[in-house]
C-alpha cells in the first residue's frame, strides 16, 4: 500500500481471517501479565463446581427428609434439613467469592492490555509519515485511539476469559447432568444443539454489522473534528447549513447501522429465552411421566431402569436454568467479542502501516569513540 494515498480507511474491509487468528494478534499483549491472567482462570473451576453441585444438594433434600416427612407424617423429620441448608449457603458463599475474584482478575487484566495496546498504537501514529496525516483526518484516529482500543479491552475483560468461564461451566453441568440421569440430560444437549447453530449465525451478522458501525463512527468523528478546527472557515463561506445538513446525513448512516446490531442483539437473546422455556416444558413432559410412571411402580420402553423422584426431576430443572443462563452469557460476551475484534482489525490496519525512517542504530549504542558527519546531497 502506498502511503501517499492511503488513509485508515482505505481498502478496510470485514477481514476474512478468523477470529482466532485475531486474537493470537492480541496474544503477545496478554502474555505480559500471564500470572494475571492464569489467575483469573484458576478461579474458573471452583464456580463452575459450585453452580453444578447446587441442584443435587436441593435434590438429596427432597428425596431426603422432605419426602420422608411427607410420606411418614412427622415434620420433625425437617430438622435433618439443617446439613442441607448449611451446604447450600456454603456454596452461594463459594461462588460469590469466586465469581468477585474471577471478576476483579479479568477486569485488571482487560484494563492492562488496553494501557498496552494505547500505548503502542500512540506510539507508532507518531512515526507515521507526514503525507499520511495529509489525508487523513484526525478525528478518524482519535476514534481508534480512544473507543476502538477500549472495545478491544472488553475482549478479555469481559469476552475471552469470560467465555472459556461459560465454556468450563457448561461441560461440568453436561458431565454431571450425563452421570446423573443419560436420558434428560441427552435431551437438554439435543435441544441445545440447534440454538447453537442460530447463535452462530446471529454472531456473524452481528459482527458484519457492527463493523460498519465503527466505520460510520469514524466518518461522524472526522467530520466533527474538521469542522470545529476549521470553523473560521466554514463561518467564512457560509456553510454552517450545508455542513449541518451532510452531518445528519452521516450520523442517519450512523444510526441506522446502529440499529442493525439491536435487531440482532435482540433477535440473540429472543431465540435463548424460548429454547431456555422450551426445554423446562420437555423436562416437565418427559421426566413428569417418568415420575408417575414410577410411582405406580413402572417403567417406561428403554428409558434407564432406576425410577425417577420428584427431588431428581426438580434438580434437572435447575440444571436446565444453569445450562441456558451460560449460553446467555455467551451471547452476550460473544457480542462485546465481535464488537473487539472489529476493533482488532481496524487497529492492527494501523499498526501494519509501514514507518517512513527508521533510525538503524540507536545513539546509546553506539561506541564511545564513534565520530559523527553531516552530509548533504
Amino acid at each position: 500500500m502506498s502511503l501517499a494515498t492511503s488513509s485508515p480507511d482505505a481498502d478496510l474491509s470485514r477481514d476474512p481471517r478468523s477470529d482466532w487468528r485475531l486474537l493470537r494478534l492480541l496474544w503477545p499483549y496478554a502474555r505480559r501479565h500471564l500470572k494475571l491472567l492464569l489467575a483469573a482462570l484458576a478461579f474458573l473451576p471452583p464456580l463452575a463446581l459450585a453452580d453444578a453441585v447446587q441442584p443435587l444438594i436441593l435434590q438429596r433434600a427432597l428425596d431426603g427428609p422432605i419426602a420422608q416427612a411427607l410420606a411418614q407424617g412427622d415434620s420433625g423429620i425437617l430438622a435433618g434439613l439443617w446439613p442441607y441448608a448449611g451446604l447450600l449457603i456454603l456454596t452461594l458463599l463459594a461462588r460469590w467469592v469466586f465469581q468477585a475474584l474471577e471478576g476483579y482478575s479479568s477486569q485488571k487484566l482487560g484494563q492492562l492490555i488496553t494501557r498496552d495496546i494505547r500505548n503502542d498504537l500512540f506510539a507508532h501514529v507518531l512515526a507515521l509519515p507526514a503525507q499520511f496525516f495529509d489525508r487523513t483526518p484526525v478525528g478518524k484516529l482519535i476514534t481508534r485511539i480512544t473507543s476502538d482500543v477500549e472495545a478491544l479491552g472488553d475482549v478479555f475483560s469481559t469476552g475471552a476469559v469470560g467465555i472459556v468461564s461459560d465454556l468450563f461451566t457448561l461441560l461440568v453441568i453436561g458431565v454431571v447432568m450425563l452421570s446423573q440421569r443419560w436420558d434428560l440430560g441427552l435431551l437438554l444437549i439435543l435441544i441445545v444443539l440447534p440454538a447453537s447453530a442460530v447463535v452462530v449465525e446471529l454472531q456473524r451478522r452481528f459482527r458484519d454489522a457492527n463493523f460498519r458501525v465503527r466505520e460510520e463512527l469514524s466518518k461522524l468523528n472526522a467530520w466533527i473534528q474538521e469542522n470545529v478546527l476549521g470553523i473560521a472557515v466554514v463561518q467564512l463561506f457560509r456553510r454552517e447549513r450545508l455542513n449541518s445538513e451532510i452531518f445528519q446525513t452521516i450520523n442517519r448512516r450512523y444510526i441506522q447501522e446502529v440499529d442493525q446490531t439491536i435487531l440482532y442483539d435482540a433477535a440473540l437473546s429472543a431465540v435463548l429465552e424460548w429454547v431456555a422455556w422450551l426445554a423446562v416444558a420437555a423436562l416437565l413432559w418427559v421426566g413428569g411421566q417418568q415420575v408417575l410412571a414410577a410411582g405406580r411402580g413402572e417403567w417406561l420402553g428403554s428409558l434407564p431402569r432406576e425410577p425417577l423422584t420428584f427431588g431428581s426431576l426438580y434438580a434437572f430443572i435447575l440444571f436446565s436454568q444453569r445450562f441456558f443462563n451460560p449460553l446467555r452469557q455467551l451471547a452476550e460476551k460473544f457480542t462485546a467479542l465481535q464488537a473487539g475484534f472489529t476493533a482488532v482489525e481496524r487497529i492492527d490496519h494501523i499498526l501494519r502501516l509501514p514507518v517512513a525512517i527508521r533510525d538503524p542504530v540507536s545513539p546509546r549504542h553506539l561506541p564511545p569513540t564513534a565520530k559523527g558527519e553531516v552530509q548533504f546531497e
